[in-house]
């Protein structure tokens, strides 16, 4: 399978990767041998017959419940510093 520079460009975008304008024709050559390779490994590898080996597996995730909470002026005098309802931390996004 050829990949293009339209195609190339378009997946680096998605993928959120800058290439370089001298790179975009190496990346497409990359990219068609990796398709290549795995369109070979599809023709070659037959998946029909594989079954499955998982079995008896059981839901262990617990039921949720509703429990009281601690008190908020509790938890607040923990904090270093704080408002009426939250703590105070330092801004972390610009």
């Amino acid at each position: 399978m050829v990949i293009d520079r339209k195609t190339a460009e378009y997946v680096a975008d998605l993928s959120r990767l800058r290439i370089a304008e001298n790179e975009i024709d190496a990346i497409c050559g990359e990219l068609s041998t990796i398709l290549d390779y795995m369109d070979e490994i599809n023709a070659t590898i037959d998946t029909d017959t594989v079954v499955s080996r998982i079995g008896g597996l059981t839901n262990v995730i617990r039921e949720d419940r509703v429990l009281d909470s601690m008190d908020r002026s509790e938890l607040l005098s923990n904090a270093p510093e704080h408002t009426d309802e939250t703590p105070v931390v330092p801004r972390v996004v610009r």
